[in-house]
Parts: C-alpha cells; structure tokens; sequence
C-alpha cells in the first residue's frame, strides 16, 4: 500500500476537526476518491 499523499492526510485531518457529520462525510468521500484515483489511474485517464 502506497502512503497516502499530503492532500489525502489534510482531508482525514479536515474530517476529524469537524463536528458536522455531513462535512465529515465529505473528506472522507474525498480521501477514498484521491486514493481510488491513485491506484487506478487507467480509469481516470491520468496514464
């Protein structure tokens, strides 16, 4: 497993600082994209 980039660690920060469950859920979903994006970028076009 690659270590995850700074952005996805600012997210996961992000997400753990928050106290609304909505914003929460949005870093979260934005971490498991970059990450999904990272690891198959033949599905992203970022060959």
């Amino acid at each position: 497993m690659r270590p995850l980039s700074d952005q996805c660690k600012e997210h996961l920060e992000n997400a753990l600082a928050e106290e609304n469950p909505s914003e929460k859920d949005f870093y979260i979903r934005q971490v498991l994209q970059m990450c999904i994006s990272d690891h198959h970028p033949e599905e992203y076009g970022q060959q």
